[in-house]
């Protein structure tokens, strides 16, 4: 996928807008995804199948994902994923 935002923004894969949902106001939280074009075709297929929405699917799988209270990061995953943002 092409980095659009030109040579002057920031480097891709990094944030570059501080995140401004408040959880304690009680409203959904509406993140802005972009999927790479496989990982899209793997996701509309996964929910095709389930017959549930991509906000339905992403809702339940961080619902099933425990957090390791010391680092933050999620429990029990395999050690050769890396995470990183998605711009």
């Amino acid at each position: 996928m092409k980095d659009r935002r030109g040579s002057s923004g920031p480097q891709r894969g990094t944030r570059f807008r501080a995140p401004s949902y408040d959880p304690s106001c009680g409203e959904p939280y509406r993140p802005g995804s972009n999927f790479e074009p496989q990982n899209a075709v793997k996701l509309l297929a996964i929910c095709e199948r389930l017959d549930i929405s991509v906000a339905g699917f992403l809702n339940t799988v961080v619902e099933l994902i425990e957090v390791d209270p010391e680092t933050g990061k999620p429990a029990g995953w395999p050690h050769a994923i890396q995470f990183r943002e998605a711009s």
